[in-house]
């Protein structure tokens, strides 16, 4: 590995970090705020900081065409306000490790979804992979120090939430071919806000409400932090990253993100640290990990076949 690809790697690393701390940082305000004003207190900030980014440190400008709107729309709401909503909501029920763990698990739930859109069933690998996620998810769904043990309506939140990333993900398939990925956010993060300040107006929403952000150092911290760091910061090295060492290195690296929520959970949000918490996110980690690796790969680490040319080199 060049130290131009590890120094994409150390960089996909830290995004994976900063995207496990925001359901932390979105824990320290969940039930204090209204969900919908503080997502747009996020968005908005996200929004102004990737602005900044594209306005002035970006050459090639990548400008919205109309004919795109209506898709970049969907896609930003169903990912970023969406996700975002109803994951405030689901940390009312249940904790931000256990929201930390479903949303690592977005690939296997996207193998999930595939096998009706294209009838294509997953690898064993990737069937084993999916059972030891959910074994793992249950082991810390079902821990006795959660507020609410078992499976609840936090979990169906935190699904629909998941699915509408998922939803977003084939849409963006739509714009790799005209638009970059900051470009891709900041429209997105643009229409989430539009969209959130609309559900604010229906729902009547009390946007002085924004107040309680300023009621502590560490209100205001985690606002910050999610708008400008976990969103906005961590997108533009997630992109760098992809340039530096590669699509499938730096999206390995992403099944760090429950261990990032379970850890900062801990110190940020007092979580108590279980054996079974333990290895229920040890076997989530690991199911990951296994689901991007291929059968004949597996055999030769276990030496049952022999080694390529390629991979003794």
């Amino acid at each position: 590995m060049n130290k131009q690809e590890k120094t994409g790697l150390v960089l996909a690393i830290m995004c994976a970090v900063m995207w496990g701390a925001s359901f932390p940082f979105s824990g320290v305000l969940a039930g204090k705020l209204d969900p919908v004003v503080f997502a747009i207190a996020r968005y908005s900030l996200a929004t102004v900081g990737l602005g900044i980014v594209f306005f002035f440190f970006t050459k090639d400008r990548k400008w919205l065409q109309v004919k795109d709107i209506p898709l970049m729309a969907i896609s930003g709401i169903a990912a970023q306000a969406m996700f975002f909503y109803t994951s405030l909501l689901a940390l009312e029920y249940i904790s931000a490790s256990e929201v930390g763990v479903i949303n690592g698990m977005i690939p296997i739930f996207t193998v999930l979804v595939s096998i009706p859109l294209y009838r294509k069933l997953p690898t064993l690998i990737q069937t084993i992979a999916v059972i030891i996620s959910f074994v793992g998810a249950f082991f810390i769904a079902f821990d006795p120090t959660n507020q609410y043990t078992g499976l609840n309506i936090g979990h169906m939140y935190m699904v629909i939430g998941v699915m509408g990333f998922i939803v977003s993900c084939f849409i963006n398939k739509n714009f790799a071919d005209r638009y970059d990925g900051l470009s891709t956010m900041l429209y997105q993060f643009l229409f989430a806000t539009i969209s959130l300040v609309i559900l604010a107006a229906f729902k009547g929403s009390d946007l002085s409400e924004v107040s309680v952000v300023f009621a502590s150092g560490m209100n205001l911290f985690s606002v910050l932090m999610l708008g400008l760091v976990c969103s906005g910061l961590a997108y533009v090295m997630y992109f760098k990253s992809l340039v530096l060492t590669g699509v499938t290195r730096a999206n390995m690296v992403q099944n760090l993100i429950p261990l990032s929520a379970f850890v900062l959970s801990i110190f940020l949000l007092d979580e108590a640290v279980t054996t079974q918490k333990i290895i229920g996110l040890v076997l989530v980690i690991g199911a990951l990990i296994l689901f991007d690796m291929d059968i004949n790969v597996i055999k030769r680490k276990l030496g049952l076949a022999a080694a390529t040319e390629k991979e003794t080199a």
